[in-house]
C-alpha cells in the first residue's frame, strides 16, 4: 500500500510540470510584450543601444516577472491535471479504491510547497542581483558611462516618539565619506526652525563635519531672525542618518529579505519607517506562499469542469487570478496609505484565496 501511495504521488506530480511551464511561459510572454519590450525597443531606437545589450537588460528583468507569474502557472497546472483526471474518470477510480480526496490532494500540496520554495529562492537570491545589474546596464546604455558609485538626492526624515517631524536631511550627492550640497531642517526648537546649508562635509563615526555653509533661524511667522556663516560646523547625533545614507545606495526593491529587515530596523530607531517598506517586507513572506495557496485551490477547481462544460474550470481559474491580483494591488495600496495594517495588506490576498480554496475543497471532499 505504501508503494502504491508513493506511485500515486509520483504519477500526479509528473503531470504538473508541462502545464506549469506552459502557463508561466504564456503569461510571462504577454507581460513582456505589454511592458518590457516597449522599453527595450525605445532603448534600441531612441538611444542607439546595441541589440545584444538590450537583450541582456531584457533577460535581467525576466526573474522579477517570473516571480509574479509562477502562481498563475501553478494554478493552471493543477487545474489542467485535475481536469484531465476527472475527465478520464481516474478520480472516481481512486475514490472507489478507498483513496480519500484529502489523500489525493497530497500531490498538489507537495507541488505547491516546492514551487513556493522555488519562488522564494528566485525572489531572494536572483532578483536583487539581476535588478542591480540591469540598473547599471541601463545607465551605461543611456549615458554611455558607468553608474556612479555614490548616491544622489538623498532625503531622510527623523521623527520623535510622538511621530512629529524633528529633522529633515537632504544631501545632493554622497561619495564615500564625502557629502555635497547639504540641507538640514531642524524643527526641534520651540517655535523656531533652523536651516543649515553647507557646500560639503565629511562623515565620521556618527558625526558630520560641515564646511562652507550658513545657518538660518526662522521664527514662527517665517521671519529670518538670525543668519550665521561658518567655515566648519560639527553636527553630532546623526548616526542613524549616516547608516541610512550608506544603506540607501541599494533601493528596497533591490534588497533581499534580510537586508530589507535590517534597513527597517535601522529606520525604526528614528521612527522613520514608511508603510510601503513594511508592506514590501511582509510581501516577501506572503508572495511565495501564494503558489501553495493557488495549488490547493486549483485542484478542486479542475474537478468542477464536466465533460460537457470543459471551459468552466478555466473561467473559474481566470476569475481567481483576477481576484488575486486585484487584491494584491488594492490591499497593497491601502497598506501603503495606512488604511489597513501593512501585515494584513501583504497577507490579505492569500487569506481570501486560501479561504475560497478551503471551502471548495471541503465540498468536493464530501
Amino acid at each position: 500500500m505504501t508503494i502504491g501511495v508513493k506511485m500515486l504521488d509520483r504519477y500526479i506530480a509528473n503531470e504538473f510540470w508541462m502545464p506549469l511551464l506552459f502557463g508561466i511561459g504564456i503569461v510571462t510572454g504577454v507581460w513582456f510584450g505589454a511592458e518590457q519590450l516597449r522599453t527595450i525597443f525605445n532603448l534600441i531606437m531612441k538611444s542607439g543601444v546595441p541589440i545584444t545589450m538590450a537583450m541582456e537588460i531584457l533577460a535581467l528583468h525576466m526573474p522579477e516577472v517570473i516571480v509574479m507569474t509562477i502562481p498563475i502557472g501553478v494554478l493552471l497546472g493543477t487545474l489542467l491535471v485535475f481536469n484531465r483526471l476527472s475527465g478520464d474518470s481516474e478520480i472516481i477510480a481512486l475514490r472507489t479504491s478507498g483513496v480519500s480526496f484529502y489523500r489525493i490532494m497530497m500531490a498538489p500540496l507537495l507541488f505547491g510547497i516546492l514551487t513556493s520554495f522555488a519562488s522564494f529562492c528566485i525572489s531572494e537570491f536572483i532578483v536583487p542581483v539581476a535588478s542591480q545589474t540591469s540598473k547599471k546596464l541601463e545607465f551605461l546604455a543611456l549615458y554611455k558611462s558607468e553608474l556612479p558609485k555614490g548616491q544622489a538626492n538623498f532625503t531622510y526624515m527623523e521623527r520623535g516618539h510622538d511621530l512629529t517631524l524633528d529633522r529633515v536631511f537632504y544631501i545632493g550627492y554622497h561619495d564615500g565619506n564625502t557629502i555635497h550640497n547639504i540641507i538640514v531642517l531642524d524643527f526641534t526648537r520651540d517655535k523656531l526652525v533652523q536651516i543649515i546649508a553647507a557646500a560639503s562635509g565629511a562623515l565620521h563615526s556618527g558625526e558630520w563635519l560641515l564646511k562652507d555653509g550658513r545657518t538660518y533661524v526662522l521664527s514662527g511667522n517665517s521671519d529670518i531672525t538670525r543668519i550665521l556663516q561658518f567655515d566648519k560646523l560639527l553636527l553630532p547625533g546623526i548616526k542613524n542618518v549616516q547608516s541610512a545614507l550608506e544603506t540607501g545606495k541599494v533601493s528596497p526593491k533591490e534588497m533581499n529579505m534580510w537586508q530589507l529587515g535590517q534597513y527597517i530596523d535601522m529606520l525604526k530607531t528614528s521612527n522613520s519607517v514608511s508603510n510601503d517598506l513594511l508592506v514590501r517586507y511582509y510581501q516577501k513572506f506572503a508572495s511565495p506562499l501564494a503558489c501553495l495557496i493557488v495549488a490547493l485551490a486549483g485542484a478542486p477547481l479542475g474537478l468542477l469542469a464536466r465533460r460537457s462544460r470543459n471551459n468552466i474550470g478555466f473561467i473559474y481559474s481566470a476569475a481567481i487570478v483576477f481576484i488575486y491580483y486585484v487584491l494584491v494591488s488594492t490591499s497593497g495600496a491601502m497598506g501603503e496609505a495606512g488604511r489597513i495594517d501593512p501585515m494584513l495588506a501583504a497577507w490579505l490576498p492569500n487569506i481570501v484565496i486560501g479561504t475560497l480554496g478551503a471551502v471548495i475543497l471541503y465540498f468536493k471532499a464530501k
